[in-house]
């Protein structure tokens, strides 16, 4: 092992343990146990690999079955921390899918005969009371079991958390109008990590198992691999905006209507066509009169509040009658009053017409006017002063 990797490993272990501690400083409102319990197991991990890669080192067999347990734990806890953040609230790990609390549970005890194999030589066998060929062949079958359920387990689990991002999303563009700025990129930087890391141990794995033993050019190979992807994802984590990171409560998240066809959604609603109307023209008085939509970070929650209705009977009808969802209404009303701003003070910034609109960053707002209009706000107001001036 030469200086170059060494220095790899040390850098990514600082960034791990400095990440941890940085994000919880710029996010103390946030639950980040488990984020942070993440990151200290990368550290941890990277921690045990340089042991067992430095050719001066002993107790190689422990070092290497310190990071197949790691290895083994990363995936369950971006699972409990994705669970974390979504419902901030921390889990108990014990809530972990019961298949999953098993498969740890036979993993480490395959782990085991590794791990009782350690000895203070810097070589992985033991010179001094070499194993048998029985021994060796157990050892290395449970060996395989750990790998076997490690490849197994990282896609069951990487599919839960992308479902639970996903609803997460829906739950969020249904209940506020600015969605962006409840982005949970954190959480997907983490699963690049995660992804990078299991594809990385199955080729260490397959490796080992036709090349040669740790060490070399392919392994050496892939630790940098793993260790540049992890900068990579954590510098894309301490670039992220607090703005970009600020959940949304439960209340607002647990409101959001399922996924299901409207038809299905309400079949068993108590609102009937009239209660329907009344609270749809408390809806458009609302933003036509008062101009609600104008507030940043305006929620389902805030216009319940305001029209005294249940957030749920709000979301029924915008779904069933409006045909759309919360994020898109309130965004139409937006977009046009943007539309008209261009037009009308031709003098003003971009900027100042998307913050009186009710925007809160030009970006969000560039963004939402390209999908309505396909184009940006600047070719929009071009486009039309020079057709109104022709």
């Amino acid at each position: 092992m030469n200086t170059i990797q060494t220095s790899l490993f040390a850098i990514a272990i600082g960034y791990c343990l400095l990440s941890a501690a940085g994000l919880r400083s710029l996010l103390p409102q946030w639950r980040l146990r488990y984020f942070s319990v993440f990151l200290l197991l990368e550290a941890l991990g990277f921690g045990f690999e340089w042991l067992m890669l430095h050719p001066s080192t002993g107790f190689k067999s422990l070092w290497l079955g310190g990071l197949m347990l790691l290895s083994l734990l990363i995936a369950p806890c971006l699972w409990l921390c994705t669970l974390e953040i979504t419902r901030q609230q921390t889990p108990s790990p014990f809530v972990l899918p019961k298949l999953h609390k098993c498969l740890l549970a036979i993993a480490s005890l395959c782990l085991l005969p590794l791990l009782l194999s350690a000895h203070t030589g810097n070589e992985f066998g033991n010179a001094v009371a070499p194993a048998s060929a029985y021994q060796a062949m157990f050892i290395h079958g449970c060996m395989l079991v750990c790998i076997a359920i490690f490849t197994l387990q990282v896609p069951m689990l990487v599919v839960r958390i992308r479902l639970m991002l996903q609803k997460y999303e829906q739950q969020v563009f249904a209940n506020v109008s600015n969605p962006h700025e409840y982005s949970l990129q954190a959480i997907k930087w983490l699963l690049l990590i995660l992804v990078v890391k299991w594809m990385m141990a199955i080729l260490r794995t397959l490796h080992c198992m036709y090349i040669g033993p740790v060490g070399g050019l392919g392994i050496n190979l892939f630790m940098t691999i793993e260790i540049i992807f992890t900068l990579r994802a954590l510098f894309g984590l301490t670039r992220l905006k607090p703005l970009a990171l600020t959940p949304a409560s439960s209340e607002d998240v647990n409101l959001a209507p399922s996924a299901k066809s409207n038809t299905e959604k309400y079949t068993n609603s108590p609102l009937d066509e009239g209660i329907r109307r009344r609270i749809k023209t408390k809806l458009f008085a609302a933003m036509e009169n008062e101009k609600l939509y104008t507030q940043p970070g305006f929620s389902l929650k805030q216009l319940s509040e305001q029209l005294r209705e249940s957030p749920h009977y709000l979301s029924q009808v915008i779904n069933q009658d409006l045909q759309t969802n919360f994020y898109e209404w309130v965004n139409s009303y937006r977009i046009n009053a943007a539309k008209q701003a261009l037009l009308t003070y031709p003098d003003k910034t971009i900027l100042t017409i998307a913050e009186d609109a009710g925007f809160n960053s030009k970006s969000t707002f560039n963004t939402a006017f390209r999908q309505q209009t396909q184009m940006t706000p600047s070719e929009y107001r071009a486009r039309n002063l020079k057709m109104a001036s022709e």
